[in-house]
């Protein structure tokens, strides 16, 4: 997006330039949320997997690993409280914020102790910091709720999500060639501890950024706390069919998720650099489609963009028992064809569940759907680190390819998959449209941009000097 474009969104959203205070707040919130994603990539995905490896991680801790933050999200439950008691959602967010990210500077002293019991300290931060961002999440996106217009949510969240995939780009390529770098000279150590200085301090940089944005809505909020309220999102019906259906899709997720960076550095042999190159093929998609996904979500709701990407990631975990060492070319495909579906996918379930929660309460609503849809992929997760560590043996040789324990668990991911995305088809969405008139309208608008690129053609052997058609030639 250009400076202008970017000017004219915002203008937009503030209500022509009424409201300039909003508009710099949502572009305040952007960048925060870029330098924060620079911590995501950093301490998360192949980088966390690498050094768990590095550390001597098993199939299982690796399972583990990927499912601590998801168990975390039971803090959630606390931070619904925190809120209602206190009405503070802001100073819960930032403390909490802290709390997560800056504790992993105990990461560095690790790095250079050969001590036996690192991994299990490396566990112990991993599931501290997960468990303090997630006191944090809940307040955030009520926080967030409040300050972005509905109208332009699913358009504002696309753009921001845009501007993320930007910094995904360059921390992974970034990270992947430092620690090749260090790699390359024996010295892993020295690799990890510096993405892990950079990662934190542009953590630190996130919150003072994040400390810039008022709660106007703050003082309207306190009210005493009553567990029983917990038990008002499951009986919500509209909202329990929405519960349901994460947590059958977090399962079906869950079984697999941990183990792709895995396979990536065990089997396939792919160096950080090599893997980061792949995670910014489906960075630039996100970029490119981020915004056209927010724009489907405003126009035709959260469920018509929710089944169809699920309907595609379906396929993926397919895909991964093509590739062999010696050959890595369907990578570079899955990158682009799976990071358009979860660049659609992710930003619908980050929409629906704030669409479909009340205004008055929506903390314990967002609380308790991270909470079930977190264990349902904490359980997944370790159970498919156990499935893992049971299959190690096998290497079945099917042709040029050799199957092995990841190879089962990506097959039964992509038949859970499928029976969760047909779940998604039963539910109900009030203002949503109906699928078929996406996949129309998606349909005509390709068919648009087509048309558009033969006018071009044409228009380029006019200039060329050819002569156009006529009807005598006919």
């Amino acid at each position: 997006m250009t400076r202008g474009n970017q000017f004219r969104f915002f203008a937009a959203v503030a209500g022509g330039g009424k409201d300039d205070s909003l508009r710099r707040w949502l572009t305040v919130a952007s960048v925060e949320g870029t330098f924060a994603n620079v911590f995501t990539i950093l301490t998360g995905g192949a980088f966390l997997t690498g050094l768990a490896l590095y550390f001597g991680a098993n199939d299982v801790t690796i399972g583990l690993l990927a499912a601590l933050p998801y168990l975390a999200q039971t803090a959630q439950i606390l931070s619904a409280y925190l809120v209602d008691c206190t009405g503070q959602r802001k100073a819960i967010t930032l403390w909490a914020a802290v709390a997560a990210r800056q504790s992993w500077w105990l990461v560095l002293p690790l790095l250079f102790l050969p001590s036996a019991w690192r991994l299990e300290a490396l566990l112990v931060i991993v599931t501290f910091s997960n468990i303090a961002l997630m006191v944090s999440t809940p307040a955030w996106m009520a926080w967030m709720a409040d300050l972005v217009p509905e109208r332009i949510r699913g358009r504002y969240f696309g753009f921001r999500s845009a501007a993320v995939a930007f910094t995904t780009l360059a921390a992974t390529i970034a990270g992947g060639l430092i620690l090749d770098y260090f790699r390359s000279y024996g010295r892993d150590h020295i690799g990890f501890a510096v993405i892990t200085a950079a990662a934190t301090t542009f953590a630190l940089a996130a919150t003072l950024l994040l400390n810039r944005i008022p709660d106007r809505s703050a003082h309207q909020l306190r009210v005493p706390f009553q567990w029983s309220r917990l038990l008002e999102p499951f009986q919500d019906k509209l909202f329990r069919r929405l519960l349901e259906m994460m947590l059958a899709w977090n399962l079906a997720i869950g079984i697999s998720a941990a183990f792709f960076a895995a396979h990536m550095l065990t089997n396939l042999k792919m160096s950080f650099t090599q893997i980061s190159l792949y995670s910014c093929l489906g960075s630039l998609v996100a970029v490119g489609l981020n915004r056209p996904w927010g724009k489907l979500i405003d126009r035709f709701g959260s469920k018509a963009v929710l089944v169809f990407c699920a309907l595609g990631i379906c396929l993926v975990p397919l895909i991964w028992l093509i590739p062999r060492p010696d050959s890595l070319w369907i990578l570079w495909f899955e990158a682009v064809y799976a990071g358009a579906l979860w660049t659609g996918f992710t930003l619908a379930v980050f929409t629906i569940p704030i669409a479909h929660s009340p205004r008055e309460g929506r903390t314990i609503y967002l609380a308790m759907f991270s909470v079930v849809t977190g264990l349902a992929f904490f359980i997944s997760s370790t159970a498919g680190g156990i499935l893992a560590e049971s299959w190690s043996r096998i290497h079945w040789t099917v042709g040029p390819q050799t199957i092995v324990n990841y190879h089962l668990l990506f097959v039964l991911s992509a038949l859970m998959r499928a029976g969760a995305a047909i779940f998604f088809m039963t539910f109900h969405e009030p203002q949503g449209k109906p699928l078929p008139i996406m996949v129309h309208f998606m349909g005509d608008a390709v068919l648009g941009q087509l048309s558009h690129g033969r006018r071009l053609l044409s228009w380029l052997r006019l200039r060329d000097g050819d002569t156009p058609p006529s009807g005598d030639d006919e």
